[in-house]
């Protein structure tokens, strides 16, 4: 465990802040000084704790995709407390393969935020935004730590104002999203008809599956889903798993009879000239996730005309303030978006949900409830796919 107290003098009117971080096993002690010191004046609330734990969560059943096997989320959370006792969390969703980050090399970057937190100023959503700004100046990447140090500094704020997260930055109010059904590499090599056949049932029309790994395989069952069910939404994401245009061309030619609404990050990451080529050979709309973290990666990958579409992740981009960014240039520029996630407990998911009332989204790739195997988080509402928006203050859930 690490703690620190402000190192201002009291007498130059320090209310003193609080730092701990729960690292490995038998801890380690250091000194983290205010950030505000040594002219340590607090005029309003401010955050007076801040903490970082891990926080590892097992998975019901493995999930499988191109490029990983889970069946564990190994996270962090973030708690952070006013100086007027309120108290807000974050989920840390780290994912290695997207946004390479891990449960220790988060614990190690908290440590570095840390003082630009504790002490700070949080009266309005323009003082969060200066905390996260300065935290962003320093520690480079790391968002889905930056996404979970929002998420508790601003569950603050929400609970102080007495409304929801998304009212504080503007947002429409929606009572509840419809949750696409996606199927990891294990869920689509079983009887997939009578799953989609129920969730068609609750009001579902987006189907994603997971492709790449048996391809001849998957094409077969497509084939099969796309006979008896002609009327839903067939997306399919490869999570990178083609080498060039060409080998994700030879897949979709195999599915030339499928109608297919859009094709989710069929190259590697970085392959920005390869999506645009495909896309230039492909009527099937053609999406971006792992290449697409921010808005400096969406507007180039709009000027390369790479992408149809874009998956916005929180964790991937570092927050709301920045998804925000994102969706606005998709509304100007006649992008389409969906609100996708790294699998999260209702902490996360929540905070997913505050986002979904910021901006127009073409579906909802978020964690249903039961991917996990408990949950001590309490105040999301589901009724199977029907993921209801918290209406209570701040993020709407507590642990």
């Amino acid at each position: 465990m690490v703690r620190s107290r402000c190192s201002a003098r009291r007498g130059a009117g320090c209310a003193g802040v609080d730092i701990v971080f729960f690292e490995k096993g038998n801890g380690r002690r250091g000194h983290y000084p205010c950030f505000f010191a040594p002219a340590c004046y607090f005029v309003g609330m401010f955050i007076k704790h801040v903490a970082a734990k891990k926080y590892t969560l097992k998975l019901r059943e493995p999930f499988s995709y191109h490029t990983l096997t889970l069946d564990s989320l190994w996270y962090v959370l973030i708690t952070a407390t006013s100086s007027t006792g309120v108290v807000g969390i974050g989920e840390a969703a780290l994912a290695w393969d997207v946004t390479g980050e891990t449960q220790e090399g988060a614990l190690a970057a908290a440590a570095l935020a840390a003082p630009f937190i504790a002490g700070a100023h949080i009266d309005s959503v323009a003082d969060v935004k200066n905390i996260i700004t300065a935290i962003e100046a320093t520690i480079a990447n790391n968002t889905g730590l930056k996404a979970g140090i929002e998420s508790a500094l601003l569950d603050i704020l929400g609970q102080t104002k007495k409304l929801p997260i998304y009212k504080l930055l503007g947002g429409s109010a929606k009572p509840f999203i419809i949750l696409q059904k996606t199927f990891s590499f294990q869920e689509t090599r079983r009887d997939v008809a009578s799953v989609i056949q129920a969730a068609i049932g609750q009001g579902v029309n987006v189907f994603k599956f997971k492709v790449g790994g048996r391809q001849a395989e998957e094409v077969k069952i497509l084939r099969k889903i796309y006979k008896r069910f002609p009327e839903i939404d067939i997306v399919l994401d490869a999570n990178q798993a083609w080498s060039s245009p060409r080998a994700a061309l030879t897949f979709l030619s195999a599915l030339k009879d499928v109608k297919l609404k859009w094709l989710e990050q069929p190259l590697a990451s970085q392959d920005y000239d390869g999506l645009a080529a495909l896309r230039r050979q492909t009527s099937v709309p053609i999406m971006a996730d792992e290449s697409c973290h921010n808005v400096h990666d969406l507007k180039l990958l709009h000027e390369k005309q790479a992408i149809d579409l874009v998956n916005i992740k929180l964790a991937k981009c570092g927050g709301l303030f920045a998804a925000c960014a994102m969706i606005d240039y998709c509304e100007k520029n006649g992008i389409g978006c969906m609100l996708g996630d790294m699998l999260h407990s209702a902490v996360g998911t929540a905070y997913n949900l505050q986002a979904a009332c910021l901006g127009k989204f073409i579906s909802y790739d978020l964690t249903l409830p039961e991917r996990l195997q408990s949950d001590k988080s309490r105040g999301l509402i589901f009724e199977g796919f029907k993921a209801y928006i918290p209406t209570q203050s701040g993020l709407g859930v507590t642990r």
